[in-house]
Protein backbone atom coordinates (compact mmCIF):
# COMPACT_ATOMS: atom_id res chain seq x y z
CA UNK A 1 0.00 0.00 0.00
CA UNK A 2 3.02 2.58 0.52
CA UNK A 3 4.45 1.83 -3.01
CA UNK A 4 1.21 2.69 -4.27
CA UNK A 5 0.80 6.14 -2.47
CA UNK A 6 4.71 6.46 -3.15
CA UNK A 7 4.25 6.33 -7.06
CA UNK A 8 1.03 8.40 -6.96
CA UNK A 9 2.52 10.80 -5.37
CA UNK A 10 5.29 11.00 -7.56
CA UNK A 11 3.10 10.64 -10.98
CA UNK A 12 1.23 13.78 -9.70
CA UNK A 13 4.49 15.71 -9.18
CA UNK A 14 5.32 14.89 -12.65
CA UNK A 15 1.80 15.73 -13.88
CA UNK A 16 2.14 18.99 -12.05
CA UNK A 17 5.74 19.69 -13.64
CA UNK A 18 4.29 19.11 -17.11
CA UNK A 19 1.39 21.56 -16.67
CA UNK A 20 3.42 24.69 -15.32
CA UNK A 21 5.86 24.33 -17.72
CA UNK A 22 3.14 24.02 -19.95
CA UNK A 23 1.87 27.55 -18.77
CA UNK A 24 5.25 29.03 -18.40
CA UNK A 25 6.16 28.42 -22.31
CA UNK A 26 2.09 29.85 -22.81
CA UNK A 27 3.41 32.75 -21.25
CA UNK A 28 6.47 33.53 -22.94
CA UNK A 29 4.87 32.89 -26.27
CA UNK A 30 1.60 35.48 -25.23
CA UNK A 31 4.77 38.04 -24.43
CA UNK A 32 6.82 37.48 -27.82
CA UNK A 33 3.13 37.75 -29.68
CA UNK A 34 2.44 41.08 -28.19
CA UNK A 35 5.78 42.28 -28.59
CA UNK A 36 5.83 41.53 -32.22
CA UNK A 37 2.38 42.94 -32.72
CA UNK A 38 4.51 46.34 -30.93
CA UNK A 39 7.42 45.89 -33.21
CA UNK A 40 6.83 45.23 -36.62
CA UNK A 41 8.80 41.66 -38.00
CA UNK A 42 11.98 42.16 -40.68
CA UNK A 43 13.00 45.70 -39.43
CA UNK A 44 10.07 47.49 -40.00
CA UNK A 45 9.54 50.79 -38.29
CA UNK A 46 5.98 50.93 -36.07
CA UNK A 47 3.50 52.80 -37.94
CA UNK A 48 1.80 54.85 -35.84
CA UNK A 49 -1.29 57.04 -36.93
CA UNK A 50 -3.11 60.39 -35.78
CA UNK A 51 -5.96 62.11 -37.09
CA UNK A 52 -6.18 65.50 -38.47
CA UNK A 53 -9.36 67.88 -38.92
CA UNK A 54 -10.28 70.36 -40.77
CA UNK A 55 -13.95 72.28 -42.20
CA UNK A 56 -12.03 72.56 -45.85
CA UNK A 57 -10.95 70.50 -48.58
CA UNK A 58 -7.61 68.92 -49.77
CA UNK A 59 -6.79 72.45 -51.48
CA UNK A 60 -7.24 74.32 -48.67
CA UNK A 61 -3.86 75.23 -46.96
CA UNK A 62 -4.79 74.40 -43.36
CA UNK A 63 -4.85 70.80 -45.74
CA UNK A 64 -1.84 71.31 -47.28
CA UNK A 65 0.28 72.18 -44.25
CA UNK A 66 -1.25 68.95 -42.59
CA UNK A 67 0.38 67.09 -45.82
CA UNK A 68 3.50 69.15 -45.54
CA UNK A 69 3.68 67.84 -41.90
CA UNK A 70 2.90 64.09 -42.74
CA UNK A 71 5.67 64.51 -44.85
CA UNK A 72 8.10 65.87 -42.73
CA UNK A 73 7.56 64.42 -39.53
CA UNK A 74 8.79 61.44 -40.99
CA UNK A 75 11.93 62.73 -42.29
CA UNK A 76 13.22 64.10 -39.61
CA UNK A 77 12.92 60.78 -37.48
CA UNK A 78 13.33 57.45 -38.21
CA UNK A 79 11.63 55.35 -35.19
CA UNK A 80 8.49 55.04 -36.29
CA UNK A 81 6.43 56.10 -39.44
CA UNK A 82 3.34 58.14 -38.85
CA UNK A 83 0.48 58.38 -40.94
CA UNK A 84 -2.27 61.34 -40.88
CA UNK A 85 -6.13 60.54 -41.70
CA UNK A 86 -7.64 63.44 -43.16
CA UNK A 87 -11.03 64.80 -42.01
CA UNK A 88 -11.63 67.10 -44.10
CA UNK A 89 -14.77 69.23 -45.21
CA UNK A 90 -16.49 69.48 -41.62
CA UNK A 91 -17.01 65.60 -41.15
CA UNK A 92 -15.80 66.06 -37.52
CA UNK A 93 -17.80 69.27 -37.24
CA UNK A 94 -15.96 72.56 -36.99
CA UNK A 95 -12.80 74.56 -35.03
CA UNK A 96 -14.47 74.62 -31.75
CA UNK A 97 -15.48 70.92 -31.63
CA UNK A 98 -11.86 70.03 -33.18
CA UNK A 99 -10.63 71.90 -29.63
CA UNK A 100 -13.21 70.26 -27.53
CA UNK A 101 -11.51 66.57 -29.21
CA UNK A 102 -7.86 66.99 -28.79
CA UNK A 103 -8.25 68.81 -25.28
CA UNK A 104 -10.11 65.79 -24.19
CA UNK A 105 -7.45 63.51 -26.18
CA UNK A 106 -10.31 61.90 -28.48
CA UNK A 107 -11.41 61.76 -31.95
CA UNK A 108 -8.62 64.57 -33.59
CA UNK A 109 -5.07 64.84 -32.45
CA UNK A 110 -3.83 67.21 -35.29
CA UNK A 111 -5.53 70.90 -36.14
CA UNK A 112 -5.28 74.47 -37.32
CA UNK A 113 -7.62 76.66 -34.96
CA UNK A 114 -8.29 80.30 -34.92
CA UNK A 115 -7.45 81.19 -31.77
CA UNK A 116 -10.20 82.95 -30.92
CA UNK A 117 -11.87 79.12 -30.68
CA UNK A 118 -9.61 78.71 -27.99
CA UNK A 119 -10.21 82.42 -25.99
CA UNK A 120 -12.70 81.39 -23.36
CA UNK A 121 -10.36 78.27 -21.90
CA UNK A 122 -7.09 80.08 -22.24
CA UNK A 123 -8.25 83.55 -22.46
CA UNK A 124 -4.23 84.50 -22.81
CA UNK A 125 -3.98 83.30 -26.46
CA UNK A 126 -6.57 86.00 -27.49
CA UNK A 127 -3.87 88.20 -28.26
CA UNK A 128 -1.92 85.79 -30.58
CA UNK A 129 -4.63 87.31 -33.22
CA UNK A 130 -5.68 90.52 -32.08
CA UNK A 131 -6.63 93.09 -35.20
CA UNK A 132 -4.31 95.91 -35.64
CA UNK A 133 -1.41 93.86 -33.45
CA UNK A 134 1.05 93.24 -36.75
CA UNK A 135 2.72 96.44 -38.64
CA UNK A 136 2.29 93.83 -42.23
CA UNK A 137 3.43 90.50 -42.55
CA UNK A 138 7.29 90.40 -42.05
CA UNK A 139 6.67 92.02 -38.70
CA UNK A 140 4.37 88.79 -37.96
CA UNK A 141 7.18 86.30 -38.69
CA UNK A 142 9.47 88.11 -36.76
CA UNK A 143 7.58 88.50 -33.64
CA UNK A 144 6.95 84.39 -34.31
CA UNK A 145 10.60 84.02 -34.50
CA UNK A 146 11.09 85.24 -31.13
CA UNK A 147 10.31 83.75 -27.51
CA UNK A 148 7.51 86.33 -26.61
CA UNK A 149 4.57 83.62 -27.40
CA UNK A 150 6.45 81.12 -24.79
CA UNK A 151 4.45 81.84 -21.96
CA UNK A 152 0.96 81.55 -23.81
CA UNK A 153 2.41 77.89 -25.21
CA UNK A 154 3.15 76.69 -22.23
CA UNK A 155 -0.15 77.76 -20.77
CA UNK A 156 -1.93 75.98 -23.58
CA UNK A 157 -0.74 72.89 -22.62
CA UNK A 158 -1.18 73.56 -18.94
CA UNK A 159 -5.26 74.68 -19.61
CA UNK A 160 -6.13 72.90 -22.77
CA UNK A 161 -4.34 70.20 -22.87
CA UNK A 162 -3.26 70.42 -25.87
CA UNK A 163 0.13 71.89 -27.69
CA UNK A 164 0.97 74.47 -30.22
CA UNK A 165 3.67 73.12 -32.62
CA UNK A 166 3.67 75.61 -35.29
CA UNK A 167 1.59 78.77 -36.67
CA UNK A 168 -0.06 79.22 -40.06
CA UNK A 169 -1.93 81.79 -40.94
CA UNK A 170 -0.50 84.86 -42.34
CA UNK A 171 -3.48 86.69 -44.54
CA UNK A 172 -4.52 89.65 -44.01
CA UNK A 173 -8.86 89.68 -43.02
CA UNK A 174 -10.70 92.62 -44.48
CA UNK A 175 -14.25 92.98 -44.90
CA UNK A 176 -17.16 91.49 -46.68
CA UNK A 177 -20.41 92.84 -47.41
CA UNK A 178 -23.37 92.30 -49.24
CA UNK A 179 -23.33 96.17 -50.23
CA UNK A 180 -20.29 98.10 -51.31
CA UNK A 181 -18.01 99.71 -48.46
CA UNK A 182 -15.05 101.73 -49.97
CA UNK A 183 -14.36 104.47 -46.72
CA UNK A 184 -15.14 104.37 -43.32
CA UNK A 185 -18.91 106.32 -43.79
CA UNK A 186 -19.99 103.34 -45.62
CA UNK A 187 -18.99 101.23 -42.25
CA UNK A 188 -21.24 102.97 -40.13
CA UNK A 189 -23.82 100.95 -38.83
CA UNK A 190 -22.81 97.99 -40.92
CA UNK A 191 -24.06 94.67 -39.33
CA UNK A 192 -21.31 91.82 -39.15
CA UNK A 193 -20.00 88.50 -37.88
CA UNK A 194 -16.92 88.56 -35.56
CA UNK A 195 -14.95 85.88 -34.34
CA UNK A 196 -15.92 85.67 -30.26
CA UNK A 197 -12.46 86.74 -28.63
CA UNK A 198 -14.04 90.44 -27.22
CA UNK A 199 -11.34 92.36 -28.77
CA UNK A 200 -13.20 91.79 -32.27
CA UNK A 201 -16.50 92.96 -30.87
CA UNK A 202 -15.12 95.75 -29.10
CA UNK A 203 -12.74 96.79 -32.40
CA UNK A 204 -15.69 96.95 -34.54
CA UNK A 205 -18.26 98.70 -32.25
CA UNK A 206 -15.15 101.39 -31.89
CA UNK A 207 -15.49 102.05 -35.52
CA UNK A 208 -19.19 102.30 -35.71
CA UNK A 209 -20.46 98.57 -37.09
CA UNK A 210 -22.46 96.39 -35.34
CA UNK A 211 -20.73 93.39 -34.30
CA UNK A 212 -22.59 90.23 -33.70
CA UNK A 213 -20.56 86.37 -32.67
CA UNK A 214 -22.37 83.97 -34.67
CA UNK A 215 -20.38 80.70 -35.77
CA UNK A 216 -18.89 80.23 -38.60
CA UNK A 217 -20.75 77.61 -40.22
CA UNK A 218 -24.20 79.59 -39.40
CA UNK A 219 -22.57 83.16 -41.42
CA UNK A 220 -23.51 82.20 -44.82
CA UNK A 221 -27.41 82.01 -43.84
CA UNK A 222 -27.29 84.50 -41.16
CA UNK A 223 -26.54 87.07 -44.09
CA UNK A 224 -28.81 85.07 -46.66
CA UNK A 225 -31.64 86.08 -44.15
CA UNK A 226 -30.82 89.70 -43.21
CA UNK A 227 -29.77 89.23 -39.45
CA UNK A 228 -26.21 90.32 -40.59
CA UNK A 229 -24.80 91.91 -43.69
CA UNK A 230 -21.32 90.04 -43.71
CA UNK A 231 -18.10 89.35 -41.98
CA UNK A 232 -14.27 90.16 -41.81
CA UNK A 233 -12.27 87.19 -43.04
CA UNK A 234 -9.33 86.26 -45.48
CA UNK A 235 -9.52 85.62 -49.34
CA UNK A 236 -9.54 81.65 -48.99
CA UNK A 237 -12.50 81.76 -46.28
CA UNK A 238 -14.59 83.77 -48.96
CA UNK A 239 -13.98 81.78 -51.62
CA UNK A 240 -14.06 78.13 -50.17
CA UNK A 241 -17.25 79.40 -47.75
CA UNK A 242 -19.15 80.69 -50.66
CA UNK A 243 -19.62 83.64 -48.91
CA UNK A 244 -19.73 85.24 -52.62
CA UNK A 245 -22.82 83.65 -53.14
CA UNK A 246 -24.63 86.55 -50.59
CA UNK A 247 -22.41 89.01 -49.97
CA UNK A 248 -20.43 89.31 -53.14
CA UNK A 249 -18.47 92.94 -51.82
CA UNK A 250 -14.62 92.32 -50.46
CA UNK A 251 -13.38 95.23 -48.87
CA UNK A 252 -8.83 95.70 -48.80
CA UNK A 253 -9.22 97.10 -45.28
CA UNK A 254 -6.67 94.79 -44.44
CA UNK A 255 -7.48 95.45 -40.67
CA UNK A 256 -5.77 92.18 -39.18
CA UNK A 257 -2.94 89.75 -40.47
CA UNK A 258 -3.70 86.10 -39.03
CA UNK A 259 -1.94 83.65 -36.90
CA UNK A 260 -3.43 80.32 -36.61
CA UNK A 261 -1.71 78.06 -34.62
CA UNK A 262 -1.40 74.21 -35.47
CA UNK A 263 -2.11 72.54 -32.61
CA UNK A 264 -1.38 69.02 -31.49
CA UNK A 265 -3.65 66.97 -28.62
CA UNK A 266 -1.19 66.72 -25.36
CA UNK A 267 -2.56 63.40 -25.52
CA UNK A 268 -0.93 62.12 -28.80
CA UNK A 269 1.99 64.25 -28.15
CA UNK A 270 3.02 62.06 -24.98
CA UNK A 271 2.66 58.64 -27.12
CA UNK A 272 6.12 59.31 -28.84
CA UNK A 273 9.38 59.00 -27.81
CA UNK A 274 11.70 62.52 -27.11
CA UNK A 275 13.20 61.99 -30.37
CA UNK A 276 10.00 62.08 -32.32
CA UNK A 277 8.33 64.43 -30.75
CA UNK A 278 11.67 66.77 -31.24
CA UNK A 279 10.72 65.81 -34.84
CA UNK A 280 7.06 67.02 -34.30
CA UNK A 281 8.15 70.32 -33.62
CA UNK A 282 10.53 70.67 -36.11
CA UNK A 283 7.88 69.58 -38.59
CA UNK A 284 5.47 71.65 -37.42
CA UNK A 285 7.23 74.91 -37.31
CA UNK A 286 8.34 74.43 -40.69
CA UNK A 287 5.04 72.96 -42.13
CA UNK A 288 2.90 76.16 -40.95
CA UNK A 289 5.70 78.64 -42.44
CA UNK A 290 4.90 76.94 -45.61
CA UNK A 291 1.27 76.64 -45.10
CA UNK A 292 1.30 81.07 -44.64
CA UNK A 293 3.11 80.77 -47.64
CA UNK A 294 0.55 78.60 -49.43
CA UNK A 295 -2.22 81.37 -47.94
CA UNK A 296 -0.89 83.57 -49.52
CA UNK A 297 -0.92 82.72 -52.52
CA UNK A 298 -3.63 80.61 -52.76
CA UNK A 299 -5.94 83.34 -51.37
CA UNK A 300 -5.19 85.96 -53.87
CA UNK A 301 -5.24 83.32 -56.63
CA UNK A 302 -8.99 82.77 -55.74
CA UNK A 303 -10.22 85.56 -55.12
CA UNK A 304 -8.98 86.73 -58.61
CA UNK A 305 -10.77 84.17 -60.50
CA UNK A 306 -14.27 85.63 -58.37
CA UNK A 307 -13.63 88.88 -59.81
CA UNK A 308 -13.06 87.35 -63.36
CA UNK A 309 -15.95 85.19 -63.19
CA UNK A 310 -18.22 88.28 -61.97
CA UNK A 311 -19.02 87.01 -58.60
CA UNK A 312 -17.12 89.54 -56.69
CA UNK A 313 -16.24 93.27 -56.73
CA UNK A 314 -13.25 93.73 -54.91
CA UNK A 315 -12.74 97.64 -52.80
CA UNK A 316 -10.35 99.65 -52.07
CA UNK A 317 -9.88 101.36 -48.65
CA UNK A 318 -7.54 104.46 -48.74
CA UNK A 319 -4.91 104.87 -46.62
CA UNK A 320 -6.64 107.91 -44.96
CA UNK A 321 -9.34 105.69 -44.50
CA UNK A 322 -7.09 102.91 -42.68
CA UNK A 323 -5.47 105.48 -40.44
CA UNK A 324 -9.04 106.54 -39.39
CA UNK A 325 -9.99 102.98 -38.74
CA UNK A 326 -6.76 102.02 -36.75
CA UNK A 327 -7.15 105.73 -35.07
CA UNK A 328 -11.02 104.84 -33.67
CA UNK A 329 -10.22 101.55 -32.94
CA UNK A 330 -6.93 102.20 -31.24
CA UNK A 331 -8.08 103.10 -27.74
CA UNK A 332 -10.66 100.38 -27.24
CA UNK A 333 -7.89 97.96 -28.56
CA UNK A 334 -5.57 99.63 -25.42
CA UNK A 335 -8.13 99.26 -23.24
CA UNK A 336 -8.55 96.05 -23.46
CA UNK A 337 -4.92 95.10 -23.58
CA UNK A 338 -4.61 96.66 -20.16
CA UNK A 339 -7.40 94.94 -19.07
CA UNK A 340 -6.13 91.61 -20.17
CA UNK A 341 -3.04 91.77 -18.41
CA UNK A 342 -1.33 91.90 -22.27
CA UNK A 343 0.29 95.24 -21.72
CA UNK A 344 3.93 94.12 -21.54
CA UNK A 345 3.47 91.65 -23.69
CA UNK A 346 2.30 93.83 -26.23
CA UNK A 347 4.35 96.54 -26.26
CA UNK A 348 6.85 93.85 -26.35
CA UNK A 349 5.22 92.91 -29.82
CA UNK A 350 5.24 96.87 -30.77
CA UNK A 351 8.93 96.94 -30.28
CA UNK A 352 10.11 94.62 -32.61
CA UNK A 353 11.44 96.06 -35.85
Amino acid sequence: MYMTFKMKSIRLTVLMLLIASFFLLSVSAFANGQQDSAAPANGEKKVMKINAASMFDEVHPFTQTYYKFEELVNKYQDEVTIEVKYNLNKSLGIETDYFRFMSQGESVDLAILAPANIATRVPSIAIVDMPLLFKDYAHRNRVLASDLFKAIEEDVVKKANVRIIGYAGGASRSIISNYPITNMEDLQGFKLRVQGAPIWAKVFDAVGAVPSVIAYDEVYSAIQTGVIQGLENEKIGYAQMRFFEVAPHYTLNEHSITVRPLFMSEKAYNKFSPTVQAAIMKAGKEAGEFGAQVELELGQIELDKLVKSGLANVHPFSDADKAEFKARATPALLKYVEEAGFTELYNGIQAIK
